[in-house]
């Protein structure tokens, strides 16, 4: 990790671990109270249903007693027991039955009707006979035997659809009581209160919950009475059977959704459970959280760009330091800084500038010692042998040679020769690809007489390409390279060839043999590999760092020298 990225991580981890911090707390702690306030409202709201509702239920037990205080009720219930008596209601017992039991529901409206079902099975309702059957035939249904087996308690009939109202599929939840005769205890019928679910619906309307909540009634045996919202009777039942309760403000999960039960037990006959969704508990919370999410996300941002520029004024001058450091590393040593402030970094910009100044004062006064040594050291030799000596006395071998019929030593001499006025040649650094070829060609024909055919060489060079202007003896080094360490002298037979190709960029010039290559690519310059390492100085110092030599090499197959030079 760089400097800069390190004084950017530490400057957002000062200011932002402790302000993400302050900001789950405080949305932790929001959610919490938020949470039990909503469970505390839920809690009262169901503690004032069930207190309606149970005061209600209990006002109709005493209702359903009514019928045995009143005589003339009593009679006609004692004769519809007489198997002798009419089959049908006569007229003045339906006006009797109907006036007595619209007074009970009088104002009323959150009953559904009042039954009074006596024992031959004639029916009598507030609701007149059109809206009811005449006679009750259904005494299997589960309300009719539950109050049958009442003896005489009054009890609460959970949700249910009577069959004897005609044309009518709503649902009620009822009060009814086995009717006995005062006297005699003997059953005379029994009377039914249907109470409208609207009742309770109207008790709800005022009430503030979630609308994705859901509301159950039961009655003591867990029987339903009353349901909206998510149905909670299926949830009960499998709590149930699995023998684990429904536990208050344990989660619980219906059809992938989480919900928090509140249960409040009641001394009445009915139990209110209602499902609070997490999601809808928390959800007021959300604004809470997409604000405290926005204002660090812009606090952050605030925060990276405070740290982005007290970066940039402590690591500019570090980095640019680097830079000329790097520019001195390549030899660029004419470059100075401009010192931005007086404090320690503009002093080490200042030092660096004088470390420059003094290096450039070595480096001038060390650059022209070796200048004058190495003009001494080429005027030393050029005293010490003329070449026009060399050259007289290698033409009179040669001569000798023709003379006595010896025309290999002959050639030997000639390509002697050439290769000795070629390297001796001062004039220039640059020759074309022409002349270093008949350089190269000379030096081959010495090496293939000397090496016998052991080594043979191939020059394909593209005519195009001769007139390009190289610098001079750069292939030479290459091939006694390729012979000396690629085949061992001529011990390891093999072909060398020298090739030449280019590229709408650059012109390329390999060396390539099929010596004996090496295990893995090594660096130019160790080893014996001076010649390379010398090249490759040269290259870079004439035509720059376009100019490259790679190496390539395989063991057992030989190995590859290519120069890439710029092409010009």
């Amino acid at each position: 990790m760089s400097l800069r990225q390190k004084i950017i991580v530490l400057f957002l981890a000062i200011v932002l671990v402790p302000l993400n911090l302050l900001g789950m707390i405080t949305y932790s702690y929001f959610s919490k109270t938020l949470e039990g306030q909503t469970y505390h409202y839920t809690v009262q709201v169901i503690d004032q249903l069930n207190q309606n509702v149970n005061a209600f239920i209990d006002e109709m037990h005493r209702l359903s007693l009514l019928p045995l205080y009143d005589r003339e009720i009593l009679t006609i219930l004692k004769n519809r027991t007489e198997d002798s008596y009419s089959y049908y209601p006569q007229t003045e017992e339906l006006e009797r039955m109907s006036s007595f039991l619209s007074t009970l529901s009088y104002n009323r409206k959150e009953l559904s009707g009042v039954h009074i079902i006596a024992r031959d099975g004639s029916l009598f309702s507030d609701l007149g006979s059109p809206r009811t059957v005449h006679r009750f035939s259904d005494e299997s249904s589960f309300w009719h035997q539950n109050i049958q087996q009442g003896e005489g308690a009054s009890l609460l009939v959970p949700a249910h659809e009577p069959a004897y109202m005609v044309g009518n599929e709503k649902t009620v939840f009822s009060v009814g009581r086995l009717l006995r005769d005062p006297d005699g205890f003997r059953p005379l019928g029994m009377i039914k209160v249907d109470i409208e679910m609207s009742y309770i619906e109207s008790l709800l309307t005022d009430v503030d919950l979630s609308e994705e909540a859901s509301i159950t009634m039961v009655d003591r045996h867990g029987q339903l009475i009353y349901e909206t919202g998510k149905a909670i009777t299926p949830i009960l039942k499998k709590v149930d059977k699995e023998g684990q309760p429904l536990v208050e403000r344990e989660r619980v999960t219906a059809d992938g959704v989480n919900y928090l039960p509140v249960l409040r037990q009641s001394s009445g006959e009915v139990q209110t459970i209602v499902l609070l969704p997490e999601n809808e508990i928390v959800g007021a919370s959300q604004s809470l959280r997409i604000v405290t999410i926005g204002l660090m996300v812009a606090v952050s941002a605030v925060i990276l760009l405070l740290a982005r520029v007290a970066e940039r004024s402590l690591t500019k001058p570090i980095f640019e330091l680097r830079q000329m450091m790097e520019r001195a590393e390549k030899g660029e040593f004419q470059h100075r800084m401009t010192p931005s402030s007086k404090d320690e970094l503009g002093q080490l910009a200042l030092s660096y500038n004088h470390m420059m100044e003094q290096i450039n004062e070595l480096i001038a006064k060390v650059y022209q010692t070796e200048i004058r040594e190495k003009d001494a050291e080429i005027k030393a030799l050029q005293t010490q042998m003329n070449p026009h000596f060399i050259y007289n006395t290698l033409e009179h071998i040669n001569m000798i040679a023709i003379t006595k019929h010896e025309y290999e030593l002959s050639d030997m001499v000639a390509s002697l020769g050439r290769l000795i006025r070629y390297s001796i040649d001062q004039k220039t650094r640059f020759v074309p690809l022409r002349d270093e070829l008949l350089f190269v060609k000379a030096y081959i024909a010495i090496q293939e007489k000397r090496l016998e055919g052991k080594v043979t060489f191939d020059i394909s060079i593209p005519e195009k390409m001769l007139t390009l202007f190289i610098p001079k003896l750069i292939l030479q080094p290459l091939l006694e390279n390729a012979i000396v360490h690629g085949h061992q002298h001529g011990e390891i037979k093999g072909r060398i060839v020298v090739k030449g190709w280019q590229d709408h960029t650059f012109s390329y010039l390999e060396v390539r043999d099929q010596g004996q290559g090496m295990k893995q690519s090594m660096s130019i310059g160790t080893g014996n590999r001076v010649a390379l390492t010398n090249i490759a100085e040269r290259l870079a110092l004439l035509l720059g760092e376009q100019a490259v030599l790679t190496i390539k090499s395989e063991e057992g197959i030989g190995m590859s020298v290519t120069i890439t030079l710029p092409k010009t």
